[in-house]
């Protein structure tokens, strides 16, 4: 038999702790250390070459078996030895927790631990290849030049939100100052100004029996429809609801309710509901009446805690254009009420969402109430005189031919109706960071036949337009998300108004209306962060 002494023995076995820890390093990945010990106890073995040291899985000539006695002895004291530093960091964690909870009892008043702190940043990118006149801005507080400008570019912080909120049970407080980017006009000249975007009291739960709850908010909060459609959408920070390109404000000052009602675990109505100012956040009221809003959505199937599932929705909205305040009489006022309803088909799930809605309003594009922004981009048209102009904000663009002031709403009188069409939604890729969205919407204006002058229109309403938005989107982390997408603005009647005979002084004016009009086609960088 073969035999060694001891010293060379020992010299061999000196190798054994660096083999062995590299393939407990392996095993611990599936088992602990006591499963590992469970295996070499049920079988596994080691093999050493007693002229090289070397050691083996499999047996071999010249290899003799290691002991079961070696390999347990150098196993033991290693796993004995982890399980204590683990030990040390759990005892260590809790001195720190300890002295942390000490420290903020000592320092801070107690009703800080009710108080939380966020932030919400849009920032960007974009590149117009061919801008043009639009109804809205395609991105958040940004007003590029009008046709013409082609290769107009910047970048852009759009917002910038710091949240405040003082929490309770049944209770809070939200806070939101605003800082937003100006149109690029006037005195204003693109400044970063700050602004209050939400301040208001919710009471949860004042009602919670029989599977209802009822919500109560006072002060300045997002109103029922618009904000709700930024949920929809999945990617606000890339695209714009089809009310809020309108210029149709997410917030208003008011009163308002919502609430859910749940039966057997599964939400089946959700209702949003309020009385608001006329007025949108960022202006002052101006009439004397109020403008409830209402949403009421029906999940026929039931939706879970995240209401993914199948809905159905209606939203309505009224206001007044009235400044008749009291008794006051003002015969040059007249009363232009405003109306707008939706209908929203959605089906969500924990990674897609999918919606259809249909839109219609009574006056719209007259009357700025119902919560209007008013900070309308770029119009052309025919004014009362029967001028062709085109105004962008506050400022028209320069051409001697037309009028300096005026607007679009010469082409409107009386009861004017306005409908459109959209549909838009998203798809996070499971298992990836990746998500893809879009959106398309068209919108309808009275077709009156004619206008100021009593002229007959050449086509259909000059202001009807079709807008998309085609994107991809990449999920960094829980605070970051970034966006890449292409948008586009059309009139839908370009084409005829640009290509009419001259026949007529009145048609000229249409002539250079269609050349005005173009179309918009820009791609826009996002970044989303939150925290």
């Amino acid at each position: 038999m073969y035999k060694i002494n001891k010293t060379k023995k020992m010299m061999r076995l000196s190798m054994l702790p660096t083999f062995v820890f590299a393939a407990a390093a392996v095993l611990a990945l599936v088992f602990s250390f006591s499963g590992a010990g469970k295996a070499y106890a049920s079988g596994a073995a080691l093999y050493e070459n007693p002229n090289t040291g070397e050691i083996f899985l499999t047996p071999g000539s010249g290899r003799v078996k290691v002991g079961q006695s070696v390999i347990n002895q150098l196993l033991k004291p290693n796993a004995a030895k982890t399980t204590k530093q683990i030990n040390n960091l759990k005892t260590t964690e809790k001195k720190l927790e300890a002295s942390l909870k000490t420290v903020k009892g000592e320092t801070l008043p107690a009703w800080t631990k009710h108080v939380s702190l966020g932030a919400l940043v849009y920032m960007g990118y974009g590149y117009y290849t061919q801008p043009g006149l639009t109804e809205g801005s395609l991105q958040l507080e940004e007003n590029p030049p009008a046709t013409g400008n082609n290769g107009y570019n910047a970048f852009n912080v759009n917002r910038a939100y710091l949240i405040f909120l003082y929490h309770q049970d049944n209770w809070f407080l939200k806070i939101t100052p605003n800082f937003f980017k100006s149109n690029n006009s006037g005195a204003t000249d693109g400044n970063q100004y700050f602004r209050l975007k939400y301040a208001f009291l919710q009471f949860n739960h004042v009602y919670d029996a029989n599977g209802l709850t009822v919500n109560l908010k006072a002060g300045q909060f997002p109103t029922p429809m618009v904000a709700w459609e930024d949920g929809l959408l999945g990617y606000h920070v890339a695209e714009r609801t089809p009310w809020g390109f309108l210029n149709v404000t997410s917030t208003q000052a008011g009163l308002g309710v919502s609430g859910k009602y749940r039966t057997n675990g599964r939400v089946y109505l959700a209702y949003n509901a309020g009385f608001f100012d006329n007025a949108a956040f960022h202006a002052n009221e101006t009439v004397d009446q109020k403008s409830p809003q209402a949403r009421l959505t029906i999940y026929p199937l039931g939706a879970d805690s995240a209401l993914n599932g199948l809905s159905i929705s209606g939203y309505y909205a009224w206001a007044e254009d009235n400044s008749n305040f009291g008794d006051a009489v003002d015969t040059s006022n007249t009363n232009t009420p405003e109306t707008r309803v939706s209908a929203v088909l959605d089906y969500k799930t924990p990674n897609a969402n999918i919606a259809l809605q249909y839109d219609h309003a009574i006056n719209h594009i007259v009357n700025p109430g119902a919560g209007e922004s008013g900070d309308y981009d770029s119009y052309c048209g025919i004014n009362t005189s029967g001028t062709y102009q085109c105004n962008s904000g506050s400022t028209s663009i320069s051409d001697s031919s037309f009028a300096s002031s005026g607007a679009i709403t010469a082409l409107y009188t009386g009861h004017n109706v306005e409908h459109g069409y959209d549909a838009f939604g998203y798809y996070n890729i499971p298992n990836t960071k990746f998500g893809f969205f879009g959106l398309i919407q068209r919108y309808y204006y009275q077709d009156t036949n004619y206008n100021s002058k009593g002229d007959a229109l050449p086509s259909g309403n000059p202001f009807d337009f079709q807008r998309g938005v085609a994107g991809l989107a990449y999920h960094l982390n829980s605070h970051v998300t970034l966006t890449w997408d292409w948008q586009n603005y059309q009139y839908l009647y370009a084409k005829d108004y640009r290509d009419i005979p001259s026949t007529s002084p009145e048609y000229k004016y249409y002539e250079d209306y269609g050349q005005w009009m173009g179309q918009t086609n820009a791609f826009f960088m996002q970044a989303r962060i939150a925290f």
